[in-house]
């Protein structure tokens, strides 16, 4: 009797699949991280109140800092980019200081739950810093605006979304409802250009 091989990446392609197909961006991270048991959403959503304070430091200089928006495959693997496999995040500088990244996230491993803007995920610090250093395996592209983009009122609207309690959907790119969000459409909404 023949013994039969599966491989691996066959068995993950096959299994991941639907879930690329069925959900958005973030998605992907958590089934993943179910798998891997190293997700927890409530720590996401337990430090939005540091995100919070953040945001407030840089509001009280927001002429010091500059923001630029970007958009990413979901994973680091060469995979098409659509929108159910497109990741949105900001990123803060500061000249001599840095930078920040800031995106909106679920707290749950399921296609609704609570979300929570999150700063300097380990995501978007890895596909930024490759797409910094040339690598740019997560396809990362900036989001091209004529003048720039206006820090302080971008802020000022992320910090109006964290009070109003928005959901968090895969698929919100999809069915756009009221007080429902995706990292794109949360990107899209707070997004404002000089």
């Amino acid at each position: 009797m023949k013994k039969i091989f599966f491989n691996k990446n066959i068995v993950s392609i096959i299994f991941f699949a639907p879930v690329f197909m069925l959900f958005g961006c973030t998605s992907v991270y958590a089934y993943m991280y179910v798998l891997a048991e190293k997700y927890d959403g409530n720590a996401v959503l337990k430090k939005e109140e540091d995100v919070k304070y953040i945001l407030a430091e840089i509001l009280e200089n927001a002429d010091l800092y500059t923001m630029r928006a970007y958009t990413r495959t979901a994973i680091s693997y060469k995979i098409k980019k659509t929108r159910s496999t497109t990741h949105s995040f900001y990123v803060i500088m500061r000249e001599g200081e840095g930078y920040q990244t800031l995106s909106f996230s679920a707290t749950g491993k399921w296609a609704t739950s609570e979300g929570a803007w999150a700063i300097n995920t380990d995501a978007d610090i890895s596909s930024y810093e490759d797409y910094l250093g040339g690598e740019n395996k997560w396809a990362v592209e900036e989001i091209e605006t004529e003048k720039g983009l206006y820090a302080l009122r971008i802020i000022s609207n992320i910090v109006e979304k964290i009070e109003s309690d928005i959901t968090y959907y895969y698929r919100a790119n999809v069915n756009a409802e009221d007080k429902i969000d995706n990292c794109n459409t949360a990107l899209l909404e707070t997004l404002v250009e000089n």
